[in-house]
């Protein structure tokens, strides 16, 4: 039997396929036909175009690709993808641009962490000052409501019938004590915002200046009781009416003093008299946006220091901390 010589067989083989391109001077293309069959030839045909080519040089070496012709919608793809590129580095530029401008706003104003603690518990007392004035707002239109009521009743007793003006200012006083109450409710988270906003001032002034990070502190709302921890929302005048059942329910098992005024929008017990006594008030703030409300409690106690010390007890604590989960499923 005959051997046969591998290697020869090779050598020969590659001799045949680069002798077409070594042994032309021009230039030499590859391709792949339609058939999956590789071509080469110093002109690519005009149906090979939109399939793709190669180009070589005389060593068969690739010198560029011209890839397969774009369609129509692969080009208005790539277009969309190149205006959204652009549009998103350019937000991304204004983002950095906004970033370094507020970074020198912010070392401008501050000097010192301290300079941002002043400005931030600055801004936070002023509230305080404002809700207290509020509060004392409340209590006068709560005393003036008293002696309308007062006055209507003592009329009807003797026969008469209250005049409209009567019926008039009591509807007012309504309306005024529970937007009072709604006033209060956007202090208290405006303060909430102040304080994270100044957070986040001293923690970027700390990177600015290269200083010790701190863990961040808590809100106001975090630090002693707050009023929105007897905010209850309920999101459709069906669950509204449901929790206003049940805070009308909470108000009668905890009131020491006498329920005075009800209606569907404000519950409200008498002005304490005693020491140990309080006033409850819950209003049923409406959304402005949307049927849902938000339903508020708020307790008070005796205006002197008996009434003051009343009020840091557990006792009063525990109503305050237990309205919200008696409202709620």
């Amino acid at each position: 039997m005959r051997k046969i010589n591998i290697t020869a067989i090779s050598v020969t083989l590659i001799l045949l396929l680069t002798l077409p391109i070594t042994a032309m001077g021009g230039k030499m293309y590859r391709w792949v036909d339609a058939e999956g069959r590789v071509q080469y030839s110093d002109r690519v045909p005009p149906e090979q175009q939109a399939r793709g080519h190669s180009r070589l040089d005389k060593s068969g070496v690739e010198l560029e690709t011209s890839g397969a012709a774009k369609s129509k919608e692969e080009i208005q793809k790539e277009l969309a993808r190149e205006k959204a590129l652009k549009r998103l580095r350019a937000e991304q530029q204004r983002l950095i641009d906004q970033q370094k401008a507020a970074d020198r706003v912010l070392l401008r104003t501050f000097r010192s962490e301290d300079d941002i603690k002043m400005a931030r518990d600055g801004k936070l007392t002023a509230i305080d000052v404002h809700i207290q004035v509020i509060r004392g707002n409340i209590k006068r239109l709560k005393n003036r409501l008293e002696d309308l009521q007062k006055g209507a009743a003592d009329m009807e007793r003797q026969g008469r019938t209250p005049p409209k003006n009567y019926l008039n200012d009591m509807t007012s006083l309504h309306q005024q004590i529970k937007d009072a109450y709604a006033s209060i409710i956007v202090k208290e988270r405006n303060k909430d915002a102040i304080w994270i906003n100044h957070e986040d001032d001293l923690q970027r002034f700390r990177t600015l200046k290269r200083l010790q990070p701190e863990k961040p502190g808590i809100t106001p709302s975090q630090q002693t009781a707050s009023l929105l921890e007897t905010v209850v929302q309920c999101p459709d005048t069906k669950s509204c009416d449901l929790a206003w059942k049940k805070a009308s329910a909470y108000v009668e098992q905890h009131a020491t003093t006498r329920l005075h005024l009800t209606s569907n929008i404000i519950l409200l017990t008498r002005t304490p008299r005693q020491n140990d006594e309080f006033s409850l008030t819950v209003s049923r703030i409406a959304n402005k946006e949307g049927t849902g409300a938000e339903i508020f409690l708020d307790l008070q106690c005796k205006n002197s220091r008996g009434g003051k010390q009343f009020c840091q007890t557990e006792k009063i604590k525990n109503i305050r901390n237990n309205f919200h989960s008696a409202l709620t499923p």
